[in-house]
């Protein structure tokens, strides 16, 4: 049941992608993403690994790290004026 309740999170968030949108080095780091069945995967630029949104749906909630595919919007990430918010590229943050 669970795995059946990731999978169609998974497609709904995929949903609200634009493709178009995304720059070639975003558009590489995007299909990572999605062909990465895995828990993480390391960002081809930065070579730091990444936590998937396959794994945060797993969590089942906002960790508040400001992480990068966070499906929940950051809900819990605690507002600090000395760090910028990262900004929804419809993709993942950055």
């Amino acid at each position: 049941m669970q795995l059946k309740q990731n999978r169609s999170a998974w497609q709904a968030w995929e949903s609200v992608t634009i493709i178009p949108c995304l720059t070639k080095d975003r558009l590489s780091i995007h299909l990572l993403h999605r062909q990465n069945s895995q828990n993480m995967y390391v960002d081809p630029n930065l070579k730091l690994e990444v936590l998937t949104r396959y794994a945060h749906l797993q969590r089942g909630t906002c960790c508040g790290n400001q992480c990068r595919h966070c499906p929940y919007g950051h809900m819990n990430v605690e507002i600090n004026l000395t760090r910028p918010r990262k900004i929804f590229n419809t993709s993942y943050y950055e």
